[in-house]
């Protein structure tokens, strides 16, 4: 049983409720109709030996076999009825005997208050003796009302519900089997959405529609919602590996340069080997911070202090950077060295070097990259202009896309990913901040704008 389906369950379920329920009604009908039959057989019984009495004692002291087959009307209910009808003397001796269709039992001179149901010669029937007295004579009379139609009717009724019940039974299933199948529909619709979203790793989006307001709507509201948060935390997920690999890899650069320059003079070198240790293990807990910024990223949660940076140092860091990684790349910074933006200083070096780096990637030129800050009470602006080989207007509204690159014919060799502007744009729009961007052939300028949250020292 434990490996029905629900379905099958259903179907046994409502076909046995309801057959239970068809045949306890069948039973209680049954036996009420069989009491109330009996007692109507009993009534008619002592209606006819009632009448009986009378008419013998009516026609006392002296009465002939004339005067009863005179009374048409007690014969035709004798004959009706199936009844018989004997009179017996004070001895208990049969004088007469009237319609001789139903058997006697063993005469008994005790007067009975009640008719008493027998079974005599295999039929039966109820008898019951009464005295009668008129004239002369002195006796008994006793009926014998027969019961076979009566138990005929009933074998007939018993036979009736037991097919009327089989018909129940098979019609409950039916209607038990067609009432699972349209009520399960939406379950079963539901399971193989949910097995097509387990085979395809919860990338296809949930197209089963129920708008009924019941459980199975509500069932599919809370699927619909997990759903939603598993393929966010996927999606998470992946844009996690993806970003991790794409921000790594210039800190892993900066080091990878440093030991690099320490292999061939640094070992002699006791400045150069300083500066070398000091810049990696810098660009080590920078790498720690970025990889905690972006896990809070990935998880969706971000604290709620106000940590400031100052643009000045983060665009100094980048210089001397990009000092060991792309020498002939000059970056300049102007607008006023204290301001700061309420932006992790992990945060904001992403963001910067991520559009640093597209600068010097499509380029034909000597990259040439100008960072400006400008602010007032309401918004801080940071302006990032380089000489490259710009943007095509149609495809300014797709840079930001994941994965999107311009035609690698008109960038260097080693292009770019696609995810750069992806993080970029990921990244000031969780610090309520927006992105403009304008291009020509000449080059492009993004400006990024923090409103509200910037401060002067």
């Amino acid at each position: 049983m434990k490996k029905w389906t629900l379905q099958r369950k259903w179907t046994y379920a409502s076909a046995i409720s309801i057959f239970l329920s068809f045949l306890m009604m069948c039973i209680i009908l049954y036996f009420s109709l069989y009491n109330w039959m009996l007692i109507s057989e009993k009534k008619i019984a002592q209606n006819t030996l009632n009448e009986l009495v009378s008419f013998f004692e009516s026609k006392g002291p002296i009465i002939s076999i004339q005067d009863i087959q005179r009374n048409k009307t007690l014969l035709n209910q004798l004959v009706n009825q199936e009844q018989s009808v004997r009179i017996l003397n004070a001895d208990g001796i049969e004088v007469l005997r009237i319609n001789d269709v139903s058997p006697f039992p063993n005469f008994s001179p005790e007067i009975l208050q009640e008719f008493q149901r027998e079974r005599v010669d295999g039929q039966l029937l109820f008898h019951k003796v009464a005295e009668v007295d008129f004239g002369l004579f002195t006796g008994y009379v006793e009926i014998s009302h027969s019961l076979e139609n009566f138990s005929h009717l009933m074998d007939y009724i018993f036979i009736a519900m037991v097919i009327f019940a089989l018909i129940a039974l098979f019609l409950s299933a039916l209607i038990g089997y067609s009432l699972s199948s349209i009520l399960l529909k939406p379950l079963k619709e539901l399971r193989n959405e949910m097995q097509e979203a387990k085979r395809t790793k919860f990338s296809k989006e949930v197209k089963f529609q129920y708008v009924t307001k019941d459980e199975i709507g509500e069932l599919l509201t809370i699927y619909k919602e997990l759903m939603n948060e598993v393929s966010e935390t996927i999606t998470r997920q992946d844009e996690f590996i993806q970003n991790v690999s794409h921000e790594l890899r210039t800190p892993i650069q900066v080091v990878e340069g440093h030991l690099a320059l320490l292999n061939r003079w640094g070992k002699n070198e006791r400045e150069v080997l300083d500066e070398s240790l000091d810049i990696s293990l810098t660009e080590v807990r920078k790498m720690k911070l970025l990889i905690d910024e972006m896990l809070k990223l990935a998880k969706n949660e971000r604290t709620d202090e106000l940590l400031e940076s100052l643009l000045y140092e983060i665009v100094l860091s980048l210089q001397n950077k990009y000092r060991i990684l792309e020498p002939e790349t000059i970056i300049e910074f102007a607008g006023d060295e204290k301001v700061k933006v309420a932006v992790p200083a992990t945060t904001l070096e992403q963001i910067i070097r991520n559009l640093i780096e597209n600068a010097i990637k499509y380029n034909e030129n000597k990259p040439h990259i100008y960072v400006k800050v400008t602010n007032n009470e309401l918004k801080t602006i940071i302006t990032i202009m380089d000489n490259g080989v710009g943007i095509p207007e149609n495809l300014l509204p797709k840079i930001f896309d994941r994965f999107f690159t311009v035609d690698e014919a008109r960038t260097k060799p080693n292009g770019g990913s696609g995810l750069g502007l992806s993080i970029v744009k990921s990244l000031v729009s969780e610090y309520k901040g927006s992105i403009l961007v304008e291009s020509n052939e000449k080059g492009t300028k993004f400006d990024i704008i923090f409103p509200e949250f910037n401060k002067r020292i």
